[in-house]
């Protein structure tokens, strides 16, 4: 919509002219609403000196605002004439061109603290946790009336920013007013703090528990126990819970008394060291842990820490050796992911973090959506559009592929994407001029990321450099087509699907989250009932998933039966046998079904032995003259061209009609791997 070129305002007697961009020959204007320097889009009267910020003009004669919630603020195009001075009620400084007024109380906001968003202004604009019944002011320098005033919050005397009542004689320090509402505090480690305006009824008097004193404004309350600490104690310079940005003052005791180490949560026997500061004491060799460190089995850098924070770590099992972490001792933890280890887990399991990939680590998340904006990206961005408010990319060009993509809505049931091999599900791009489809969330994976599978970073290959890029997934134990994230020096692969696995899963087979797991031993896979060295746990219900099936999908289609198949957990059906193959099916385990025609089918039957191969596509073979084909032969057995014996699962097969060529997949495998 094109901008209104002229515009009769309230304020001011002749039409203002709009102007994109100011051009100030040697002579700063400044806007005659809120009295800053006007730069950009504005509307300037040709007659005299009166000039607008285009927001400015624009401003709304009636507001409603957090700072005076009881009536509505009025546009004044200049302060009140019976003041001789206006000031806003906000900042306070002295109001003299455009002000929003409310004319009940006799309040003033000039036009920037008006227009503060609550994202400028913080917290600040209600202070209902305070419990006071009176809006307080923020001033940015108190200056004393002739007395002095003392802030009730830690009663000490008030000066410099802060917040008042004009009601009554209620003062905080801005520290004070920003006071966090709970906090974890060494000196009690059971259990959070409650921050407390008011005594419980219960207490006649208050005495901190560290210095002895009664405590006469605010207080850290712990309600379980009857704990707290006055506001001095509770800010104590203790940097325990950021031990990079403390260098602890250790003592050597000389004596040998037994303790156990709060840093790892170790028995001692020998010459402690002790941090007076702190309170920490520790072991020898623990003193010199690392703050932050990278391990296998997590993606992100993991801190060290002194004892667990927070109710939702009262119990909390270590991401490596799956035993509980206790809340009274130090370990290392990624509050991001809600993973903690054992400080000797995490020690054992360290490996090499250059600075440079610690920096770029947190880059993954936002990639997946914001891929155009991120140095990792793969996708450019050649054609956008406004959809409802948001942009949307309809074409673009994809680091995997030749020609321009372009987004789409119809679904074509017989096709793949070619990242992850899995069926064309909306949205999704295509090439115009070729076969190739990849979903919208695919074509924004990161190029480069970390995996906790793996201590090296990997790299996404749109196609592995084995034969016609088939490649054998570390993870789920699938050979694969499509994408893949790849080390090269280490022969190590993950499908797209495995290699986008977060850290933390919510499945619908189990009422809680589910966590990475790396065992030491082989573990059962709750769904199938074999064993993998990788999967996703609740150890509180000994209930586990391996990457297979934690990554089934929940709807498939088979070439014998006509109806969806649905993904079940538990079995309620009369037989215990599969449609498909026609064999035994475990109960216990995971099944496919229509319940319509009472079909059921074991999860390998349903989605084929080979889910994420391109069965059918035809690719040239150096050792044949003609293209060839991967098929999966289960019914006619013909005999391999190269061994004689009879072709049994994966094989490549000659597409001429009149060529009995084909060659069992493991002596492809031995030629060519």
């Amino acid at each position: 919509m094109e901008k209104e070129m002229k515009l009769q305002h309230f304020s001011h007697i002749h039409p203002l002219i709009f102007t994109k961009e100011q051009v100030n020959e040697g002579e700063e204007i400044n806007c005659s609403g809120c009295e800053k320097a006007v730069l950009g889009p504005s509307y300037n009267c040709c007659k005299c000196k009166f000039s607008l910020h285009e927001i400015c003009a624009k401003l709304p004669f009636k507001i409603n605002h957090p700072f005076h919630r009881n009536h509505p603020l009025i546009l004044q195009s200049e302060p009140p004439t019976q003041y001789t001075e206006c000031l806003c009620d906000f900042c306070d400084k002295t109001c003299n061109s455009f002000v929003y007024r409310c004319f009940t109380c006799k309040f003033d906001l000039d036009i920037p603290c008006a227009l503060l968003q609550p994202r400028e202004t913080g917290d600040f604009l209600e202070l209902e946790r305070f419990s006071h019944k009176h809006q307080l002011i923020f001033i940015e320098n108190h200056v004393s009336q002739g007395k002095e005033v003392s802030c009730s919050g830690c009663k000490e005397m008030v000066s410099g920013p802060g917040y008042s009542c004009s009601h009554c004689e209620f003062f905080l320090h801005k520290k004070c007013y920003m006071l966090a509402p709970e906090i974890n505090h060494p000196y009690h480690r059971e259990h959070s703090l409650i921050l407390l305006t008011n005594l419980p009824p219960s207490y006649s008097s208050c005495v901190c528990d560290f210095c002895h004193k009664t405590c006469q404004g605010f207080v850290y309350h712990c309600p379980s126990c009857k704990f707290d600490l006055d506001i001095e104690c509770a800010f104590l310079p203790l940097c325990i819970t950021e031990p990079e940005s403390h260098r602890h003052q250790f003592i050597h005791l000389m004596k040998a008394p037994s303790f156990i180490c709060d840093a790892c949560g170790v028995k001692g026997n020998h010459h402690p060291y002790l941090c007076t500061l702190c309170q920490v004491i520790v072991h020898e060799e623990c003193r010199f842990l690392s703050h932050t460190i990278k391990i296998i089995g997590h993606r992100h850098p993991v801190t060290q820490f002194y004892f667990l924070q927070g109710s939702k770590y009262s119990k909390q099992h270590c991401g490596i050796c799956h035993n509980e972490v206790s809340s009274n001792y130090g370990g290392y933890g990624c509050l991001g992911c809600n993973f903690v280890a054992h400080v000797n887990c995490a020690a054992a399991n360290s490996v090499s973090m250059d600075e440079t990939l610690l920096k770029s680590e947190g880059q993954d998340e936002n990639i997946v959506f914001r891929s155009d904006e991120s140095s990792n990206s793969i996708t450019d961005i050649i054609k956008e559009i406004n959809l409802e408010g948001d942009m949307v990319a309809i074409v673009v060009k994809h680091f995997s592929h030749p020609h321009k993509l372009t987004l789409n809505e119809k679904v074509n049931d017989d096709k793949l994407c070619d990242c992850c091999i899995t069926p064309i599900l909306e949205p999704f791009y295509s090439c115009l001029e070729c076969d190739l489809f990849l979903h919208k969330t695919c074509l924004q994976l990161p190029k480069r990321k970390e995996h906790p599978l793996h201590p090296h970073p990997l790299t996404l290959l749109p196609n592995h450099p084995n034969f016609e890029g088939l490649f054998f997934c570390d993870a789920c134990h699938q050979r694969c087509h499509g994408f893949t994230y790849n080390c090269d020096p280490c022969n190590f692969n993950l499908d797209v699907r495995c290699g986008s696995s977060p850290n933390t899963v919510k499945h619908e087979a189990h009422e809680h989250p589910l966590i990475f797991s790396k065992g030491t031993e082989c573990i059962d896979c709750s769904a199938c009932g074999y064993g993998n060295d990788y999967f996703y746990s609740c150890f509180d219900c000994n209930f586990a998933l391996d990457f297979n099936c934690a990554s089934l999908p929940h709807t498939v289609r088979h070439r014998h039966h006509g109806h969806p198949l649905d993904l079940t957990y538990q079995d309620s059906a009369d037989q215990n046998y599969c449609n498909i193959c026609e064999e035994e099916r475990n109960p216990k385990h995971w099944f496919y079904c229509c319940k319509t025609c009472n079909f059921y089918a074991h999860p390998k039957c349903a989605t084929g032995q080979y889910p994420y191969i391109r069965l059918g596509k035809t690719y040239p073979y150096e050792a044949h003259p003609h293209p060839v084909a991967f098929v999966h032969k289960t019914r006619s057995h013909p005999p391999c061209s190269r061994s004689g014996n009879p072709c049994k699962g994966l094989a490549l097969e000659c597409t001429k009609p009149q060529c009995n060529f084909i060659i069992e997949w493991c002596h492809v495998e031995i030629l060519h791997f």
